[in-house]
């Protein structure tokens, strides 16, 4: 796994291939390969509550929509943290969308804090009742996805949680036509190490059929 740092032609520096099994490389650097390919990745600001009744909210970049009918999301959460405990414990979670005005307040949030800290007094952010789950949503979020635990899986190291989604609540103010405009959403998306980014600009692109593709 050698590699030969050189000029790749545009001013920068290249090193020779890399080629890694994962069995064989120690666990942090592969994390750290592994968030620095897979990117941009989506936010998953999660609110909880523990069986003491203290809220906890932390942020997860191992997320996705995986279904929409019905609609379903999934994290993956490294260890046993709060979030996980509470989660096996309520069965109950909130997924509240992290928006680049959210950079600071989110990254602290992530602070290994014990269970018996509160996280939104912690940072100064606002947990407000949610309309089907016992768990908090995140007021100063645009978006709150309130989730019921469907299933788990062990993954090893980490543990894949798949939520339902049974209700929504979005800020009027990120909708057009409908739906959230990105542009005005400004969500916040997770890169490798410590990095994070904000959208470029959209693009658009209708999706071909073959029925016109034919007649073409």
């Amino acid at each position: 796994m050698a590699a030969t740092v050189g000029d790749d032609g545009r001013g920068g520096a290249t090193e020779g291939d890399l080629d890694v099994t994962p069995s064989e490389w120690d666990r942090r650097s592969l994390y750290r390969l592994l968030t620095s390919l897979v990117v941009p990745r989506p936010i998953a600001w999660v609110s909880t509550v523990g069986p003491d009744g203290v809220p906890n909210i932390a942020p997860h970049s191992y997320f996705n929509l995986v279904s929409s009918s019905p609609p379903h999301v999934v994290l993956g959460l490294a260890g046993v943290r709060d979030t996980l405990n509470n989660i096996r414990a309520s069965g109950e979670f909130v997924v509240n969308v992290v928006t680049v005005d959210h950079l600071d307040a989110m990254n602290a949030t992530s602070i290994d804090a014990p269970p018996e800290v509160d996280e939104f007094r912690l940072v100064g952010l606002t947990a407000v009742p949610a309309v089907a789950v016992a768990a908090p949503r995140l007021q100063e979020s645009p978006v709150n996805l309130e989730c019921l635990l469907r299933h788990e899986l062990d993954l090893g190291g980490g543990t894949m949680v798949v939520g339902e989604v049974v209700h929504v609540h979005v800020d009027g103010r990120v909708l057009r036509d409908g739906t959230a405009d990105p542009e005005l959403l400004r969500p916040l998306a997770r890169l490798g190490h410590v990095g994070y980014a904000a959208l470029g600009a959209p693009m658009s692109r209708p999706r071909p059929r073959w029925s016109e593709r034919e007649q073409g």
